[in-house]
């Protein structure tokens, strides 16, 4: 399989095919209007580079060996938001069972061979154009409309896939939850103007704390969240949280003024503080307000022991 990782902003197709012809007729017809290409030779290097690169459309031949385009269709269904990504079958069968076949597997649309380019070039510009559409509208429902974080829908769905992932693997992962120290006060004495533009400096802030793996989200109001995927990479959570703490002591200017914050963050540990996002919340939750209730600006990584009797078990003063 020769695979091509776009370093633009073209839209990435993958294409599949096990006509080393046809593969280099689509690539060449892609580069002149506009596309990059990933190419793939049969169905289960189709789903191995839908995995890997993530493409932007797919173009699945319906007869390949070791795997059919339908299969491969089915199969990268399965993957988590792949629904947003269209799949157009490229195939010589055009009986209306294949036709049927095709859609039940899970494809947006169906273009027979031989290739009609011009056809293939309206249809391509109809689907990228309706994913973008789509895309704007998911973003909208998925994102907080103030900071560009991922709001609490998000949130939840990731924290979700990363319990799933954590069983799956055997890993461990950490679940922050995050309050700003004087927000209210800003908010009072400046204004919403000022509290919506340091709430969008401290996402932009947290953002920078973190590896592009984790994930950073606005619940609501002055409250954050971050999940650090695979704590194998990072050792102590509280680390990180020494990092994001640091940060936000760094004075803001706000409507001409130099504004200090700070923050108290709660940590809980995947699995032994919960395995389900429920209880992860909820401990994390209660850890930060230990935090807040101790001084604030500083971190409290949550156990049984220091949650029930706020001793220093588990403390992390930062």
């Amino acid at each position: 399989m020769n695979n091509y990782k776009t370093t633009s902003k073209r839209p990435l197709v993958l294409v599949a095919d096990d006509d080393e012809l046809i593969l280099d007729l689509i690539e060449s017809f892609l580069d002149q209007n506009g596309y990059e290409s990933i190419l793939a030779n049969n169905g289960h290097e189709a789903v191995e580079a839908f995995q890997t690169h993530h493409p932007d459309l797919a173009l699945l031949d319906a007869n390949m060996p070791e795997m059919d385009g339908f299969h491969a269709c089915e199969m990268i269904r399965t993957f988590p938001g792949s629904r947003q990504v269209p799949i157009v079958m490229v195939t010589s069968l055009s009986d209306e069972k294949s036709v049927d076949r095709a859609f039940t597997a899970g494809a947006e649309d169906f273009i027979t061979k031989p290739i009609h380019w011009a056809v293939l070039r309206q249809r391509l510009r109809i689907l990228f154009e309706r994913k973008e559409a789509q895309d704007q509208i998911h973003h909208q429902a998925t994102h907080d409309s103030l900071t560009g974080l991922p709001n609490r829908t998000l949130f939840l769905d990731r924290l979700e896939s990363a319990i799933s992932m954590g069983l799956r693997r055997q890993i461990k992962f950490g679940l922050m939850f995050i309050d700003l120290d004087r927000f209210k006060w800003v908010n009072d004495e400046l204004g919403h103007a000022a509290g919506d533009q340091l709430l969008k400096e401290v996402a932009h802030r947290m953002t920078d704390c973190v590896r592009q793996s984790d994930t950073v989200a606005r619940l609501g109001g002055d409250e954050f969240t971050v999940i650090l995927s695979d704590l194998s990479g990072i050792g102590n959570p509280c680390d990180v949280a020494d990092k994001i703490l640091q940060s936000l002591q760094n004075p803001f200017n706000l409507k001409g003024k130099k504004v200090e914050i700070s923050g108290s963050i709660g940590i809980a540990i995947f699995p032994e503080d919960g395995e389900d996002s429920e209880t992860l919340l909820r401990n994390a939750d209660n850890a930060m307000y230990i935090a807040k209730n101790r001084g604030r600006n500083c971190c409290w990584l949550y156990s049984e022991t220091s949650n029930k009797q706020t001793n220093n078990k588990g403390e992390s003063k930062l």
